[in-house]
């Protein structure tokens, strides 16, 4: 594998970039990430994916097969990163990774290495941030929510999770999460992400959660995350408290 990659030095104020598993995971990523879209026995690998398996990243990297899942887990539950599971390998994706590597020719224009939420990368234009904010004023999309959290179920190889109406719980309840992870954001000095991106981060990051959940305990064998609890400010903050103590 040849050539570069685009590294700004806007990095250094990704709230990851302390981490340093989580860094060095994420910067291999984008260094072994297609630069076009190809195929590969059957599987569509698109530019800014990579087909990998966790052993082989743990080759790649140094890192364990648990830090491996540890890194990738806060990168999904940022919308940095989602993934898609075949018979014996994983698609990554890197969400806007062409906010990162827009062209083949480098430059001096800086992208952004906060929460890649938006589809478009992230500027430092006062009106843009204006409408920025507007938007995220905007009310719920709960038809988006549904699709969302059905989406993550698919990811997640939990088809049997998914629902088919939005509980008026999951209404009262899903804003007030958002809300405190705006206050999240805001206190550490980043963008939040728009509703329905963040979202599509905090149930996959959720669904993590209640696997590795009923695993610890076998009184909860039966339970299942559904939308209307994964909605639920109690579990927002289980779910963040194990995000960050990994």
């Amino acid at each position: 594998m040849q050539g570069w990659i685009k590294l700004h030095r806007q990095l250094l104020d990704w709230e990851w970039y302390d981490d340093i598993n989580t860094t060095r995971l994420f910067v291999h990523l984008l260094l072994v990430a297609n630069h076009d879209d190809k195929n590969w026995r059957g599987i569509e690998i698109k530019r800014g994916q990579r087909l990998t398996s966790l052993d082989k990243l743990s080759k790649e990297t140094g890192l364990s097969v648990s830090q491996i899942r540890t890194c990738l887990k806060k990168l999904k539950s940022t919308s940095e990163l989602t993934s898609k599971s075949h018979s014996q390998h994983t698609v990554f994706t890197i969400e806007n990774y062409d906010s990162y590597q827009g062209s083949d020719k480098p430059d001096d224009k800086p992208v952004t290495y906060e929460s890649q939420a938006s589809d478009k990368p992230v500027t430092t234009n006062k009106n843009d941030k204006k409408e920025n904010n507007e938007k995220n004023n905007d009310r719920f999309d709960f038809e988006a929510v549904m699709v969302a959290w059905n989406n993550a179920c698919s990811v997640s190889n939990t088809p049997s999770r998914k629902s088919k109406v939005v509980t008026e719980k999951t209404k009262k309840q899903l804003p007030t999460c958002y809300k405190k992870y705006e206050k999240l954001c805001k206190s550490r000095g980043k963008a939040p992400a728009d509703k329905i991106k963040w979202c599509a981060g905090y149930f996959g990051a959720v669904l993590d959660w209640g696997e590795s959940f009923v695993g610890r305990s076998g009184d909860h064998s039966g339970w299942k995350m559904n939308l209307e609890h994964s909605s639920k400010i109690d579990t927002y903050d289980k779910v963040l408290e194990w995000n960050e103590s990994d």
